[in-house]
């Protein structure tokens, strides 16, 4: 978060990285020291076993900036250059020429209870599109 005391530097680097599994259900961004750190960080708390995940840099972060490791804010991705292209989930970002998907277990979960409501005869309270018929 941005804020006052936002512009004490920091003692070590921080960078941001793009982590991604096979699945690539809970794909997103990670602050952290190292792409080592970044995967390890996103497999424990998402729930993977060390080594599923991948990280890749995508941006050194500002010493001015506040950066913990962990989850970037959206405050914090924009400050570094990212335009969020869709807000809603699945989140689509640009970063420095990149684009970078949301990971999709969100949507999905989205989509079908979507696809339940409607069954009812309620719609689709969280406006997701139809399955196309293959």
């Amino acid at each position: 978060m941005l804020g006052r005391g936002a512009w004490k530097r920091r003692e070590q680097d921080v960078n941001l990285y793009w982590v991604e599994t096979a699945d690539h259900h809970e794909d997103w961004f990670v602050i952290a020291r190292s792409d080592r750190g970044a995967a390890r960080w996103h497999e424990k708390t998402e729930g993977y076993d060390r080594g599923e995940a991948w990280a890749t840099f995508v941006v050194g972060i500002p010493m001015n900036l506040e950066a913990p490791e962990g989850w970037p804010s959206h405050q914090l991705l924009e400050a570094c250059g990212a335009r969020f292209l869709r807000g809603e989930s699945p989140r689509v970002v640009a970063v420095e020429g990149r684009r970078f998907v949301e990971g999709y277990l969100e949507h999905e979960i989205r989509e079908r209870l979507d696809d339940r409501f409607e069954a009812l005869g309620q719609g689709r309270p969280n406006q997701t599109r139809r399955p196309s018929v293959q």
